[in-house]
């Protein structure tokens, strides 16, 4: 059974919304499938993408071929670079495992800076 990895149309008329998932290549676009991996809203500003990893990875192990648009999705999400690392034995660079840091949390201050008050002066030292 061939097993393929693509987005199924749900919404109402002009109103769009995709569930992502793995279904067999004979069934119909909006029919029987596998396993849910995700969805997919087009609609909000930024568009709304969400994918389980683990499943899509599974799959993808599995052997399960991504449809064009499906294997976009899972490039946004950077699920696709991992699988094809993984599949050539490679490690992902650390820059892009390292995840951003939050905007919310603040960053530490400088060594110089912590203790100090503003009406203290610290010595030149140069003098």
């Amino acid at each position: 059974m061939a097993v393929r990895i693509r987005l199924q149309r749900h919404g109402r008329k002009k109103r769009p919304f995709y569930r992502l998932v793995a279904a067999d290549v004979r069934a119909q676009r909006d029919g029987a499938f596998l396993e849910r991996l995700g969805h997919y809203n087009p609609l909000t500003e930024p568009p709304e993408i969400v994918i389980d990893e683990e499943k899509a990875l599974k799959w993808l192990r599995r052997g399960a071929q991504p449809s064009d648009t499906a294997k976009n999705l899972l490039a946004k999400r950077g699920i696709w670079k991992k699988f094809t690392y993984e599949k050539l034995g490679k490690p992902l660079p650390d820059a892009e495992i390292a995840e951003e840091p939050d905007e919310d949390v603040e960053s530490p201050k400088p060594p110089s800076e912590v203790g100090t008050l503003l009406t203290e002066t610290t010595p030149d030292p140069g003098q």
